[in-house]
Protein backbone atom coordinates (compact mmCIF):
# COMPACT_ATOMS: atom_id res chain seq x y z
CA UNK A 1 0.00 0.00 0.00
CA UNK A 2 1.26 3.49 -0.91
CA UNK A 3 0.81 6.90 0.82
CA UNK A 4 -0.24 10.06 -1.02
CA UNK A 5 -0.05 13.20 0.58
CA UNK A 6 -2.72 15.66 -1.23
CA UNK A 7 -2.59 19.89 -0.42
CA UNK A 8 -6.32 21.01 -1.23
CA UNK A 9 -6.74 23.89 1.50
CA UNK A 10 -9.46 25.89 -0.90
CA UNK A 11 -13.03 25.04 -1.84
CA UNK A 12 -12.43 24.34 -5.33
CA UNK A 13 -9.32 22.71 -4.87
CA UNK A 14 -10.99 19.89 -2.82
CA UNK A 15 -13.43 19.46 -5.60
CA UNK A 16 -10.65 18.98 -7.96
CA UNK A 17 -8.79 16.86 -5.62
CA UNK A 18 -12.17 14.81 -4.82
CA UNK A 19 -12.30 13.82 -8.89
CA UNK A 20 -8.35 12.45 -8.53
CA UNK A 21 -9.01 10.54 -5.36
CA UNK A 22 -12.22 8.97 -6.78
CA UNK A 23 -10.03 8.35 -10.29
CA UNK A 24 -7.69 6.31 -8.16
CA UNK A 25 -10.68 4.81 -6.19
CA UNK A 26 -12.29 3.65 -8.95
CA UNK A 27 -9.62 1.81 -10.58
CA UNK A 28 -8.49 -0.16 -7.15
CA UNK A 29 -5.26 1.71 -6.32
CA UNK A 30 -3.61 0.83 -3.64
CA UNK A 31 -3.22 3.99 -2.13
CA UNK A 32 -4.01 5.59 1.07
CA UNK A 33 -4.76 9.15 0.90
CA UNK A 34 -4.08 11.98 3.55
CA UNK A 35 -3.54 15.18 4.32
CA UNK A 36 -5.04 19.07 4.11
CA UNK A 37 -8.92 18.65 2.75
CA UNK A 38 -12.69 19.52 3.97
CA UNK A 39 -16.00 17.46 4.10
CA UNK A 40 -15.68 16.24 0.32
CA UNK A 41 -12.44 14.46 1.38
CA UNK A 42 -13.66 13.28 4.48
CA UNK A 43 -16.09 11.23 2.89
CA UNK A 44 -14.07 9.81 0.31
CA UNK A 45 -12.39 8.24 3.45
CA UNK A 46 -9.07 10.83 3.66
CA UNK A 47 -7.54 11.12 6.80
CA UNK A 48 -8.01 14.64 7.10
CA UNK A 49 -4.68 16.11 9.25
CA UNK A 50 -5.72 19.72 8.57
CA UNK A 51 -8.86 21.03 7.78
CA UNK A 52 -8.87 23.13 4.74
CA UNK A 53 -10.68 25.88 6.73
CA UNK A 54 -7.91 26.73 8.75
CA UNK A 55 -5.49 27.62 6.19
CA UNK A 56 -8.46 29.89 3.87
CA UNK A 57 -6.71 33.34 4.05
CA UNK A 58 -6.05 35.64 1.03
CA UNK A 59 -4.22 38.61 0.63
CA UNK A 60 -0.53 39.68 1.24
CA UNK A 61 -1.37 40.93 4.86
CA UNK A 62 -3.61 38.77 5.60
CA UNK A 63 -0.98 35.71 5.28
CA UNK A 64 1.47 37.57 6.82
CA UNK A 65 -0.64 37.95 9.83
CA UNK A 66 -1.59 34.06 9.50
CA UNK A 67 2.54 32.86 8.94
CA UNK A 68 2.67 31.38 12.45
CA UNK A 69 -0.23 29.51 11.92
CA UNK A 70 0.75 28.54 8.33
CA UNK A 71 3.97 27.46 9.49
CA UNK A 72 2.52 25.07 11.87
CA UNK A 73 0.62 23.40 9.52
CA UNK A 74 3.31 23.26 7.25
CA UNK A 75 5.38 21.49 9.93
CA UNK A 76 2.69 19.58 10.94
CA UNK A 77 2.71 18.12 7.24
CA UNK A 78 5.95 17.43 6.68
CA UNK A 79 6.47 15.57 9.99
CA UNK A 80 3.48 13.35 9.41
CA UNK A 81 4.65 12.89 5.76
CA UNK A 82 8.23 11.57 7.56
CA UNK A 83 5.85 9.02 9.52
CA UNK A 84 4.09 7.58 6.95
CA UNK A 85 6.97 7.12 4.48
CA UNK A 86 4.68 9.31 1.83
CA UNK A 87 5.18 8.15 -1.94
CA UNK A 88 4.19 11.38 -3.54
CA UNK A 89 2.60 14.50 -2.85
CA UNK A 90 0.08 16.52 -4.80
CA UNK A 91 -1.02 19.94 -4.72
CA UNK A 92 -3.89 21.65 -5.88
CA UNK A 93 -3.11 25.55 -6.40
CA UNK A 94 -2.54 27.55 -3.24
CA UNK A 95 0.86 28.25 -4.50
CA UNK A 96 2.46 30.88 -1.84
CA UNK A 97 1.91 27.97 0.67
CA UNK A 98 2.53 24.99 -1.37
CA UNK A 99 5.30 26.24 -3.12
CA UNK A 100 7.01 26.54 -0.06
CA UNK A 101 6.06 22.71 1.18
CA UNK A 102 7.48 21.28 -2.36
CA UNK A 103 10.39 22.77 -1.67
CA UNK A 104 10.61 20.80 1.59
CA UNK A 105 9.55 17.56 0.01
CA UNK A 106 12.46 17.98 -3.15
CA UNK A 107 14.56 18.21 -0.15
CA UNK A 108 13.03 14.74 0.99
CA UNK A 109 13.22 13.13 -1.88
CA UNK A 110 9.52 13.06 -2.25
CA UNK A 111 7.68 13.61 -5.44
CA UNK A 112 5.86 16.45 -5.76
CA UNK A 113 3.23 16.85 -8.77
CA UNK A 114 1.25 20.05 -8.71
CA UNK A 115 -2.12 20.30 -10.23
CA UNK A 116 -3.67 23.89 -11.18
CA UNK A 117 -0.19 26.24 -11.96
CA UNK A 118 0.38 29.16 -10.22
CA UNK A 119 -1.02 32.06 -12.51
CA UNK A 120 2.50 32.78 -13.61
CA UNK A 121 1.42 34.21 -16.68
CA UNK A 122 -1.41 37.00 -14.71
CA UNK A 123 1.87 38.01 -12.19
CA UNK A 124 5.49 36.89 -10.08
CA UNK A 125 6.57 35.40 -13.23
CA UNK A 126 9.89 34.59 -11.03
CA UNK A 127 7.78 31.68 -9.78
CA UNK A 128 8.38 29.48 -12.43
CA UNK A 129 11.67 29.38 -11.70
CA UNK A 130 10.75 27.61 -8.24
CA UNK A 131 7.82 25.17 -10.02
CA UNK A 132 11.04 24.27 -11.72
CA UNK A 133 13.34 23.66 -9.13
CA UNK A 134 10.90 22.13 -6.69
CA UNK A 135 8.11 19.64 -8.26
CA UNK A 136 8.53 16.97 -10.04
CA UNK A 137 5.45 17.09 -12.61
CA UNK A 138 3.63 19.94 -13.88
CA UNK A 139 -0.39 19.37 -14.63
CA UNK A 140 -1.45 22.35 -16.54
CA UNK A 141 -5.34 23.07 -17.56
CA UNK A 142 -5.26 25.73 -19.84
CA UNK A 143 -4.01 25.46 -23.53
CA UNK A 144 -1.83 29.39 -22.99
CA UNK A 145 0.23 27.66 -20.35
CA UNK A 146 1.67 25.36 -22.64
CA UNK A 147 4.21 27.76 -24.35
CA UNK A 148 5.43 29.14 -21.20
CA UNK A 149 6.18 25.64 -19.40
CA UNK A 150 7.71 24.37 -22.72
CA UNK A 151 9.99 27.92 -22.79
CA UNK A 152 10.87 26.94 -19.37
CA UNK A 153 11.68 23.13 -19.98
CA UNK A 154 8.98 22.18 -16.72
CA UNK A 155 8.24 18.59 -17.04
CA UNK A 156 4.26 18.78 -17.69
CA UNK A 157 1.41 17.41 -19.11
CA UNK A 158 -1.58 19.57 -20.24
CA UNK A 159 -4.70 17.66 -18.83
CA UNK A 160 -7.56 20.33 -20.14
CA UNK A 161 -9.89 21.89 -17.49
CA UNK A 162 -11.75 19.88 -14.88
CA UNK A 163 -14.96 22.22 -14.50
CA UNK A 164 -16.66 20.83 -17.22
CA UNK A 165 -17.50 17.83 -16.22
CA UNK A 166 -18.41 18.98 -12.72
CA UNK A 167 -21.26 21.49 -13.85
CA UNK A 168 -24.06 19.71 -13.79
CA UNK A 169 -27.69 20.84 -12.88
CA UNK A 170 -30.42 18.69 -12.02
CA UNK A 171 -33.32 19.86 -13.39
CA UNK A 172 -34.72 22.91 -16.09
CA UNK A 173 -33.53 26.28 -15.33
CA UNK A 174 -37.51 27.34 -15.08
CA UNK A 175 -38.66 24.38 -13.70
CA UNK A 176 -35.68 25.19 -10.92
CA UNK A 177 -36.38 29.01 -10.94
CA UNK A 178 -40.23 28.41 -9.95
CA UNK A 179 -39.25 25.83 -7.32
CA UNK A 180 -36.20 28.10 -5.60
CA UNK A 181 -38.30 31.65 -5.92
CA UNK A 182 -41.11 29.67 -4.00
CA UNK A 183 -38.61 29.04 -0.92
CA UNK A 184 -37.23 32.52 -1.29
CA UNK A 185 -37.89 35.15 0.51
CA UNK A 186 -40.41 37.52 -0.96
CA UNK A 187 -40.50 40.58 -2.36
CA UNK A 188 -42.17 43.49 -1.76
CA UNK A 189 -44.70 43.10 -3.95
CA UNK A 190 -45.09 39.29 -3.41
CA UNK A 191 -44.75 37.90 -7.06
CA UNK A 192 -42.19 36.34 -8.94
CA UNK A 193 -39.99 38.96 -9.92
CA UNK A 194 -36.11 39.35 -11.02
CA UNK A 195 -33.73 36.36 -9.01
CA UNK A 196 -30.48 37.84 -7.81
CA UNK A 197 -27.72 35.50 -5.91
CA UNK A 198 -25.10 36.77 -4.42
CA UNK A 199 -21.27 34.90 -4.34
CA UNK A 200 -19.01 36.94 -1.70
CA UNK A 201 -16.49 33.73 -1.42
CA UNK A 202 -15.37 30.63 -0.20
CA UNK A 203 -13.15 32.54 2.82
CA UNK A 204 -14.15 34.59 5.86
CA UNK A 205 -11.93 37.52 4.53
CA UNK A 206 -13.93 37.58 1.12
CA UNK A 207 -17.24 38.11 3.02
CA UNK A 208 -15.93 40.45 5.49
CA UNK A 209 -14.77 42.71 3.14
CA UNK A 210 -17.59 42.29 0.16
CA UNK A 211 -20.76 40.95 1.84
CA UNK A 212 -21.72 44.39 3.91
CA UNK A 213 -21.07 46.21 0.34
CA UNK A 214 -22.97 43.67 -1.87
CA UNK A 215 -25.93 43.78 0.85
CA UNK A 216 -25.58 47.72 0.70
CA UNK A 217 -25.77 47.31 -3.45
CA UNK A 218 -29.23 45.27 -2.90
CA UNK A 219 -30.76 47.87 -0.92
CA UNK A 220 -30.30 50.21 -3.41
CA UNK A 221 -31.28 47.78 -6.30
CA UNK A 222 -34.42 47.28 -4.73
CA UNK A 223 -35.93 50.15 -5.06
CA UNK A 224 -35.50 50.11 -8.66
CA UNK A 225 -36.12 46.55 -9.58
CA UNK A 226 -38.63 43.51 -8.06
CA UNK A 227 -36.12 41.58 -6.88
CA UNK A 228 -35.71 38.28 -4.64
CA UNK A 229 -32.39 37.91 -3.31
CA UNK A 230 -30.52 34.63 -2.53
CA UNK A 231 -27.12 34.07 -1.40
CA UNK A 232 -25.10 31.11 -1.71
CA UNK A 233 -22.95 29.61 1.15
CA UNK A 234 -19.71 27.99 0.08
CA UNK A 235 -18.80 25.30 2.00
CA UNK A 236 -15.83 26.70 4.04
CA UNK A 237 -18.48 29.31 5.03
CA UNK A 238 -20.41 29.13 8.36
CA UNK A 239 -23.93 29.32 8.33
CA UNK A 240 -23.41 31.73 11.45
CA UNK A 241 -20.62 33.93 9.69
CA UNK A 242 -23.32 35.04 7.09
CA UNK A 243 -26.30 35.61 9.53
CA UNK A 244 -23.78 37.58 11.48
CA UNK A 245 -23.88 39.66 8.26
CA UNK A 246 -27.72 39.56 7.70
CA UNK A 247 -28.91 40.58 10.91
CA UNK A 248 -28.02 43.71 10.29
CA UNK A 249 -29.50 44.24 6.88
CA UNK A 250 -32.99 44.83 6.27
CA UNK A 251 -33.19 42.67 3.08
CA UNK A 252 -35.10 39.28 3.31
CA UNK A 253 -31.96 36.93 1.42
CA UNK A 254 -33.03 33.45 1.39
CA UNK A 255 -29.07 31.35 2.08
CA UNK A 256 -28.06 28.25 -0.39
CA UNK A 257 -25.91 26.11 0.54
CA UNK A 258 -23.08 25.11 -1.92
CA UNK A 259 -24.98 21.76 -2.58
CA UNK A 260 -27.79 23.57 -4.87
CA UNK A 261 -25.53 26.44 -6.17
CA UNK A 262 -24.96 25.36 -9.94
CA UNK A 263 -29.14 25.02 -9.48
CA UNK A 264 -29.21 28.38 -8.32
CA UNK A 265 -26.63 29.63 -10.40
CA UNK A 266 -28.73 28.37 -13.18
CA UNK A 267 -31.74 29.64 -12.31
CA UNK A 268 -30.89 33.01 -11.86
CA UNK A 269 -31.38 36.35 -13.62
CA UNK A 270 -27.93 37.73 -12.74
CA UNK A 271 -25.11 37.14 -10.41
CA UNK A 272 -22.81 39.00 -8.04
CA UNK A 273 -19.39 37.64 -7.64
CA UNK A 274 -16.42 37.44 -5.65
CA UNK A 275 -13.28 36.94 -8.84
CA UNK A 276 -12.82 33.56 -9.17
CA UNK A 277 -13.31 29.90 -9.95
CA UNK A 278 -17.25 31.13 -9.40
CA UNK A 279 -16.77 33.08 -12.58
CA UNK A 280 -15.83 29.96 -14.79
CA UNK A 281 -19.11 28.17 -13.78
CA UNK A 282 -21.31 31.00 -13.71
CA UNK A 283 -20.13 31.93 -17.38
CA UNK A 284 -20.39 27.58 -18.17
CA UNK A 285 -24.08 28.31 -16.69
CA UNK A 286 -24.58 31.13 -19.19
CA UNK A 287 -25.89 33.47 -16.48
CA UNK A 288 -25.03 37.32 -16.58
CA UNK A 289 -22.72 38.40 -13.74
CA UNK A 290 -20.75 41.19 -11.93
CA UNK A 291 -17.70 40.27 -10.85
CA UNK A 292 -15.92 41.94 -7.91
CA UNK A 293 -13.05 42.15 -5.18
CA UNK A 294 -11.77 43.95 -2.33
CA UNK A 295 -8.84 43.00 -0.13
CA UNK A 296 -7.14 44.64 2.84
CA UNK A 297 -5.80 48.00 1.21
CA UNK A 298 -2.20 47.51 2.10
CA UNK A 299 -2.25 43.74 0.69
CA UNK A 300 -3.84 45.26 -2.52
CA UNK A 301 -1.02 47.91 -2.85
CA UNK A 302 1.48 45.35 -2.52
CA UNK A 303 0.28 42.85 -4.80
CA UNK A 304 -0.19 45.67 -7.45
CA UNK A 305 3.02 45.31 -7.85
CA UNK A 306 3.81 42.44 -9.32
CA UNK A 307 0.47 42.11 -12.07
CA UNK A 308 1.29 41.87 -15.47
CA UNK A 309 -2.33 41.78 -17.03
CA UNK A 310 -4.79 44.74 -16.11
CA UNK A 311 -8.30 42.07 -15.93
CA UNK A 312 -8.79 39.99 -13.01
CA UNK A 313 -11.88 37.85 -13.72
CA UNK A 314 -10.57 34.49 -15.25
CA UNK A 315 -13.55 34.98 -17.92
CA UNK A 316 -11.96 38.24 -19.30
CA UNK A 317 -8.53 36.83 -19.63
CA UNK A 318 -9.52 33.93 -21.07
CA UNK A 319 -11.41 36.14 -23.82
CA UNK A 320 -8.46 38.74 -23.70
CA UNK A 321 -11.16 41.72 -23.53
CA UNK A 322 -13.95 42.60 -21.14
CA UNK A 323 -16.81 40.61 -21.03
CA UNK A 324 -17.84 41.28 -17.98
CA UNK A 325 -17.46 44.36 -15.69
CA UNK A 326 -14.46 44.39 -12.97
CA UNK A 327 -14.92 46.01 -9.56
CA UNK A 328 -12.05 46.27 -7.92
CA UNK A 329 -10.86 47.44 -4.91
CA UNK A 330 -11.86 51.48 -4.87
CA UNK A 331 -14.33 50.76 -7.75
CA UNK A 332 -16.04 47.93 -5.45
CA UNK A 333 -18.94 50.78 -4.00
CA UNK A 334 -22.85 49.89 -3.91
CA UNK A 335 -23.53 52.67 -6.32
CA UNK A 336 -20.76 50.98 -9.21
CA UNK A 337 -22.44 47.68 -8.35
CA UNK A 338 -25.88 49.10 -8.93
CA UNK A 339 -25.38 50.75 -12.29
CA UNK A 340 -23.25 47.48 -13.46
CA UNK A 341 -26.59 45.02 -12.66
CA UNK A 342 -28.93 48.14 -13.79
CA UNK A 343 -27.30 47.70 -17.11
CA UNK A 344 -27.72 44.13 -17.49
CA UNK A 345 -31.04 44.13 -16.70
CA UNK A 346 -32.17 46.30 -18.64
CA UNK A 347 -31.03 45.63 -21.50
CA UNK A 348 -31.65 42.53 -23.29
CA UNK A 349 -28.77 42.94 -26.15
CA UNK A 350 -25.95 43.15 -23.42
CA UNK A 351 -27.16 40.08 -21.66
CA UNK A 352 -27.17 38.66 -25.27
CA UNK A 353 -23.52 39.87 -26.23
CA UNK A 354 -22.49 38.47 -22.64
CA UNK A 355 -23.98 35.21 -23.42
CA UNK A 356 -22.18 35.14 -27.16
CA UNK A 357 -18.75 35.33 -25.19
CA UNK A 358 -20.09 33.13 -22.66
CA UNK A 359 -20.50 30.48 -25.36
CA UNK A 360 -17.03 31.10 -26.64
CA UNK A 361 -15.18 30.83 -23.34
CA UNK A 362 -17.08 27.29 -23.30
CA UNK A 363 -15.11 26.63 -26.14
CA UNK A 364 -11.94 27.75 -25.24
CA UNK A 365 -12.35 24.93 -21.79
CA UNK A 366 -14.22 22.35 -24.06
CA UNK A 367 -11.52 19.24 -24.35
CA UNK A 368 -12.23 15.74 -24.78
CA UNK A 369 -9.42 14.90 -22.36
CA UNK A 370 -10.31 13.36 -18.55
CA UNK A 371 -7.97 15.45 -16.26
CA UNK A 372 -7.99 12.64 -13.32
CA UNK A 373 -7.79 9.78 -15.40
CA UNK A 374 -4.80 11.34 -16.80
CA UNK A 375 -3.42 12.43 -13.56
CA UNK A 376 -3.39 9.08 -12.12
CA UNK A 377 -1.85 7.27 -14.60
CA UNK A 378 1.26 9.69 -14.71
CA UNK A 379 1.31 9.20 -10.66
CA UNK A 380 0.33 5.60 -10.24
CA UNK A 381 3.19 4.42 -13.23
CA UNK A 382 5.44 6.17 -11.19
CA UNK A 383 4.96 5.60 -7.86
CA UNK A 384 3.34 1.93 -8.20
CA UNK A 385 6.47 -0.42 -7.64
CA UNK A 386 9.31 2.13 -7.33
CA UNK A 387 11.80 2.30 -4.61
CA UNK A 388 11.87 3.95 -1.72
CA UNK A 389 14.38 6.97 -2.65
CA UNK A 390 13.60 9.54 0.57
CA UNK A 391 16.22 11.59 2.07
CA UNK A 392 14.96 11.34 5.65
CA UNK A 393 17.85 13.46 6.78
CA UNK A 394 16.64 16.16 4.69
CA UNK A 395 12.92 16.19 6.03
CA UNK A 396 14.19 16.08 9.34
CA UNK A 397 16.19 19.24 9.25
CA UNK A 398 13.22 20.93 7.56
CA UNK A 399 10.86 20.18 10.54
CA UNK A 400 13.47 21.30 12.87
Amino acid sequence: MKNILIIAAENSAENYGAQIIDEFQKNNAPINFFGVGGDKFLARGVDVIIHNKELAVVGIIEVISSIAKLKRCMTTLVKTALKRNTDAVILIDYPDFNIRIAKKFKRAGIPVYYYISPTVWAWRYSRVKLLKKYVSHMFIIFPFEIPIFEKEGIPFTYTGHPLLPMIKVNEPRESSRTRMMMTGAKNEKNEPGIMVTLLPGSRRSEVHFLLPEMLKAMEILKKEFNITLFLLRAGGIEQESIAGYLKGSPLDVTVIPQEQGYDLIHASDIVLTTCGTSNLEIAILDTPFVAVYRVNRLSYLLGKRFVKIARYSIVNILARKEVVKELIQHDFTAENIVREMRHILANPVVREKMSVEFARIREILGQDKNAPGIIYKKISADILGARDTRNILNIQQDTE
